[in-house]
């Protein structure tokens, strides 16, 4: 690592308990660690493909419209519970909207779109949805076979229940 810039940490962040004890993770090593850091918590937004076929892509279009409201309440859910930490550590959110899956979004945006190296990623140990999962699978395994930096796999879930009222 080059002294000269800040350590790095991008966190897969959403509105699972695995992403909240990610983020939860992410959070506790940085305020452990001894050099400047860099802490980005990135929220992915995976919209399906439009084809070159009309009637499917109306259908299409409302499963995304859908996709994009149900991760704006999401994305509230997750700024909402990232709030806990900022007395503690310094962070960064970053948003992206993209067709396809997550992992192969995420891969990308650390590879092309940040503009910086990265020196650690941290997932919590979750699966696509829907018709996702059948192609997708597991997030991290993704994460772990296409990015040639360090991957923590947070498999532990937050526990919602030790905020108030169990959210």
């Amino acid at each position: 690592m080059d002294a000269s810039r800040p350590y790095t940490v991008v966190v897969r962040v959403d509105g699972t308990p695995e992403g909240y004890a990610a983020a939860e993770y992410a959070c506790s090593l940085c305020v452990k660690l001894k050099v400047s850091y860099r802490l980005i918590f990135l929220y992915v937004v995976a919209l399906y493909r439009r084809t070159s076929l009309n009637l499917i892509n109306r259908q299409t279009d409302q499963l995304n419209a859908d996709i994009r409201e149900d991760a704006e309440n999401s994305m509230l859910k997750c700024k909402q519970f990232l709030s806990r930490f900022e007395s503690l550590v310094a962070y960064e959110w970053i948003s992206i909207k993209d067709e396809g899956n997550i992992g192969p979004i995420m891969v990308q945006f650390i590879h092309d779109g940040l503009n910086t190296p990265v020196d650690l990623v941290v997932v919590g140990r979750t699966v696509d949805t829907g018709i996702k999962k059948l192609v997708g699978g597991h997030v991290s395994d993704f994460i772990i076979a296409n990015l040639k930096c360090p991957v923590m796999v947070v498999k532990n879930e937050y526990d919602l229940s030790d905020d108030e009222g169990g959210r």
